[in-house]
């Protein structure tokens, strides 16, 4: 019976951690869109292009699942919902739905993960009398940039709320992912925000080891991505690329 156990456990955590097949998917293009996405991240936090491809892989696999265009819900590369999506100032449409767009996908996701690591790392309200408590400690913080990426800033601040209120640490996420279901989720998307956070964390320690991305690049001063090829730009089109010349 242990043994039984003991080989299941070692075989779950071989496949959480497996990156193998998504780094066989990154291709020049892609870790460029991700390096340069990055580029959003700064010495104040612990987010990284490593933090990217985790969240990559855990979204849609390296591009491999990424629903059909255009819905309401959450589609593309990294499977945000058309609101967030449009919030981060994407074009959401069937005929050009820029979720679908790696590069565009990729700035909107880092731009929207450190607009989270933002919000946690000050007293910041959010709506009404909803407001984030602070945590200090980058490191820490990134599990609840990563947490609200997956479930709203919203939630994860109620539960900051009333893991205080209990007495208890609103800075750790160790404390507060207990609070999730008090602070309105089911039992089941409990259970996915906290999977969410562990297997991108896991994924992200497994990328800094073996990605060929730069994760220097953050700490670089912002420019302009040039387009490439010079002169025109690329848009996703009935879910085909297609190179738009002379715009």
């Amino acid at each position: 019976m242990t043994k039984k156990k003991t080989i299941k456990r070692t075989n779950t955590i071989k496949k959480l951690t497996d990156i193998s097949p998504w780094l066989k998917m990154e291709t020049l293009h892609k870790k460029t869109a991700l390096e340069n996405a990055s580029r959003h991240f700064d010495s104040e936090d612990a987010l990284t292009v490593n933090t990217l491809e985790a969240i990559y892989g855990q979204e849609s696999s390296f591009g491999t699942n990424r629903r059909a265009r255009g819905l309401a819900g959450a589609a593309g590369d990294f499977q945000l919902e058309r609101v967030t999506a449009k919030r981060m100032g994407l074009k959401v449409g069937y005929k050009n739905d820029e979720r679908f767009d790696v590069d565009n996908a990729s700035a909107a996701s880092a731009k929207y993960l450190k607009i989270q690591d933002c919000a946690f790392s000050k007293k910041t309200i959010l709506s009404g009398k909803i407001s984030t408590s602070p945590v200090k400690d980058p490191v820490e913080r990134k599990k609840f940039a990563i947490a609200a990426f997956n479930a709203g800033e919203g939630r994860i601040a109620k539960a900051q709320s009333l893991t205080s209120k209990d007495r208890r640490n609103p800075a750790l996420w160790d404390d507060v992912k207990k609070y999730l279901e008090a602070a309105g989720a089911t039992a089941a998307k409990s259970k996915e925000i906290n999977e969410y956070v562990e297997n991108v964390l896991k994924y992200e320690v497994e990328f800094s080891k073996s990605s060929k991305a730069d994760k220097k690049v953050k700490l670089g001063s912002p420019r302009r991505v040039k387009k490439i090829p010079v002169g025109g730009h690329w848009i996703t089109l009935d879910g085909r690329h297609i190179f738009i010349e002379g715009e």
